[in-house]
């Protein structure tokens, strides 16, 4: 096996165009995304929270929900032969559990409900 600067050559010289195609468009899209579409604006904001329970009264609470936009981008890797996707989602980060009395049918009941205190841009998967 050669040594990395060789391997590197050897690379170079078996995929420089498509290596070349690939900082085009990651440079290109560094590009547009610093021009304004890298929107970032992830926030807390108010919302109403409508509660429904079988045998239960409506109610609704005040609580605050994580809203906004995150960079999220996909591309096709001429390295790998794949789309390669970059997805960042608006999630909570800290939040506190409000406690409110539901009035049922058969006497009140506790609930409890998560409401953000703080919201920031994660990857996004499945929890």
């Amino acid at each position: 096996m050669g040594s990395p600067s060789a391997i590197a050559l050897q690379l170079i010289r078996n995929c420089g165009s498509m290596v070349i195609v690939y900082l085009l468009l990651f440079s290109s899209l560094l590009h547009s995304t610093t021009a304004g579409l890298m929107r970032k604006d992830c926030k807390k904001v108010g919302a109403e929270e409508l509660i429904d329970e079988e045998g239960c009264d409506l109610m609704i609470v005040q609580i605050n929900r994580c809203s906004g936009h995150c960079l999220s981008f996909t591309f096709p890797n001429p390295l790998t032969k794949k789309i390669s996707v970059q997805a960042k989602c608006c999630r909570m980060t800290e939040w506190e559990m409000l406690e409110t009395e539901l009035k049922c049918d058969g006497g009140s009941r506790q609930l409890r409900i998560p409401s953000a205190l703080q919201c920031e841009c994660f990857d996004c998967a499945v929890q």
